[in-house]
């Protein structure tokens, strides 16, 4: 058998290539030639068995060709100074779009890059397959239908890099490949990461285009809805999530839309009855008090149109000048109604709504007095009963019963009941409890009620056979001034997000070079199991001693602090000399100074069972309901 003399044509050989090639990249999979379709092109039945010999001609053809000096300039060999967005798709990748192509890999040069790239207002750089984005702090025109259908099923590389193209290749992959796909986007507070939630939702509603139109609106008010009830004004951000989301998009076999689920985690409960010095409470309270101001409705909910309540007072004296005079606040209000209208919430539900909030507001100008009497000095009365009957009246309940609720508390020894009374801190902090404990159910009862309305319709789709696309949008990493129990949730919910990621970058990646043989460099990296282990350890484990600490009825925030001390001895823990309540973590971004100061009473999260009685007798079916059932993380 001897090989023949010439193998072919090159010009042939490269048009039988590029032939086969494009066989290979065909997107749509039903349209896409199989394996034993592949093996039959004309190209691979040609050089089958004469790979060396062909390995020979490419060596001489390369050599003829740069001895002539004819090698074309490809585009990804031009550096471009400035470069924008063109929505014909004539800008193309370049090089310099992925930081993997660097020849040098260091902190200082990366940072240069993206700062190189920031400049032009490039705010979306790939690494490999991760994509950072940068927040520009401005409205940019590259989120248009026309963007949509620039990033819809082709080749990474055809076009600059782009959130758009994130969600594109998870759905075409959840697709191909019949398997649920997830994004999980995390970064510092402020740097980006729900407004890039949007993007992909409204890229994934554009690519799973179902003919229920109505479905796709009602998906694209989900995260307006919920973020109003659950987002708030922070020293470094105005619109900070204060809780944790996770949206499932779910998608039919051949991937239109066909629903959408939420989960919800760690609401930051505490923040609706107190917020640090230049901070707000969630939108809701302000959008609502616009809201019904604008519609001459303050007096139906008992609000002042003077004094605001006192979970939304601060220290600047101006809440009541900006509900007034902020056309951004009443905007904003129509806006929750109309997602309130779109998704389908019934006009009942919404008053509703409206009714638990107000009587939220009012519940915390409850003012409480001591009572000195011959044989109690720690009993309190409500002085002035205005604030009371508002909030009674509010809740749909009666307002004596709610007085004794909150100023005194039933415990039953040996089969017997006994009343005893609560002191004027004690009854304060039944009142705040209560309050917290009304907004935590409402947000889970909207969550749910979403979840409920966006389930898909099992008349016309087969749910089982259904896959989904997860967006994974939580609060940032934490650092202030001052730092609480929420901040040391939220900072160990962004250490487990950055274990997954190590886990999925570096370390499954390298067990899979090791099993295929691949000869590679190994990468370190730094590992926080160890510190996740602190954390999470049972019996020992920072939060095992906390939850531990908390059924001691004697316990203090000291005795807490003192607990973490004698038992977490490791490097990512230290305690600062001189402020007892005070504890120092050393997290994955950084150190971090933590005030244990209500860290018992926060976790505790008790609500006294005479309020759960009182609430239960509510005339009030919303407010009936959220009392009456256990609640799971969908609502």
């Amino acid at each position: 058998r001897n090989p023949p003399p010439t193998l072919l044509h090159p010009e042939k050989w490269c048009r039988g290539f590029n032939h086969f090639i494009s066989q290979c990249l065909i997107k749509d999979f039903e349209k896409r030639p199989s394996v034993t379709h592949l093996l039959e092109h004309p190209f691979i039945k040609q050089v089958h068995g004469k790979d060396m010999s062909l390995q020979k001609q490419l060596a001489e053809l390369i050599q003829e060709q740069l001895h002539l000096g004819s090698i074309a300039k490809t585009r990804h060999e031009r550096i471009h100074t400035r470069r924008s967005y063109h929505v014909d798709g004539a800008e193309k990748y370049s090089l310099d779009d992925d930081l993997v192509n660097l020849e040098v890999l260091d902190e200082d040069t990366i940072i240069h890059q993206l700062q190189k790239r920031y400049a032009d207002l490039q705010i979306y750089t790939y690494v490999g397959d991760i994509l950072i984005a940068l927040n520009p702090f401005q409205n940019l025109s590259i989120y248009s239908p026309q963007f949509s259908k620039l990033y819809h099923g082709v080749k990474r590389s055809s076009n600059p890099p782009h959130i758009f193209a994130s969600a594109d290749a998870a759905y075409q992959s959840m697709v191909t490949f019949s398997k649920d796909q997830c994004i999980i986007i995390s970064g510092e507070s402020g740097a980006g990461k729900t407004e890039s939630a949007h993007l992909i939702v409204q890229h994934l509603t554009f690519l799973g285009k179902a003919n229920n139109r109505a479905l796709r609106e009602k998906i694209l008010q989900v995260n307006p809805l919920v973020e109003a009830f659950g987002n708030a004004c922070t020293a470094i951000n105005d619109n900070s999530s204060r809780f944790g989301k996770y949206l499932e998009m779910m998608f039919t076999p051949t991937g239109a839309v066909m629903g959408a689920k939420i989960s919800e985690y760690l609401l930051e409960k505490s923040r609706v009855i107190k917020q640090a010095v230049g901070e707000k409470n969630f939108h809701i309270f302000y959008y609502i008090y616009a809201g019904l101001y604008h519609q001459k409705k303050l007096s139906e909910y008992r609000l002042p149109d003077k004094k605001p309540p006192r979970y939304i007072d601060n220290e600047t004296g101006r809440v009541m000048h900006d509900i007034v005079t902020k056309d951004s606040y009443g905007r904003q209000f129509e806006a929750i109604q109309h997602c309130f209208r779109i998704i389908g919430f019934t006009d009942e539900e919404v008053y509703s709504v409206y009714r638990i909030l107000t009587g939220i507001l009012n519940t915390g100008n409850i003012e409480f007095a001591a009572i000195s009497s011959q044989h109690q000095t720690d009993k309190s009365e409500v002085p002035n009963p205005e604030a009371l009957d508002n909030a009674a009246a509010l809740l749909s309940i009666g307002s004596e019963e709610l007085q004794e609720a909150l100023t005194s508390h039933c415990v039953v020894t040996r089969g017997e009941t006994i009343i005893r009374t609560n002191t004027v801190d004690k009854a304060a902090d039944v009142r705040d409890a209560m309050s917290k404990a009304l907004y935590g159910r409402l947000f889970s009862w909207i969550v749910n009620r979403i979840n409920t309305l966006l389930q898909p319709d099992k008349n016309i789709c087969n749910v089982e056979n259904g896959m989904n696309v997860g967006i994974l949008d939580i609060f940032g990493f934490e650092n202030f001034a001052r730092n609480s129990f929420e901040q040391l949730c939220i900072n160990i919910a962004n250490e487990q997000i950055q274990f997954y990621f190590n886990q999925h970058i570096f370390a499954l990646e390298q067990m899979e070079y090791q099993s295929e043989g691949i000869d590679a460099t190994r990468v370190e990296y730094e590992d926080n199991r160890p510190l996740l282990d602190m954390f999470l350890q049972k019996p020992m484990g920072l939060l095992s001693l906390l939850d531990e600490e908390s059924r001691f009825p004697q316990a203090t925030d000291l005795t807490l602090v003192d607990k973490f001390e004698d038992n977490l001895r490791c490097k990512y823990f230290w305690r600062p000399k001189g402020v007892e309540l005070s504890f120092g973590i050393h997290h994955y971004a950084g150190k971090v100074l933590y005030d244990a100061c209500a860290f018992l009473e926060k976790n505790r999260d008790t609500l006294p069972a005479d309020v759960v009685v009182v609430l239960r007798t509510s005339e009030n079916k919303l407010l009936q309901q959220l009392f009456s059932s256990p609640l799971t993380k969908t609502g």
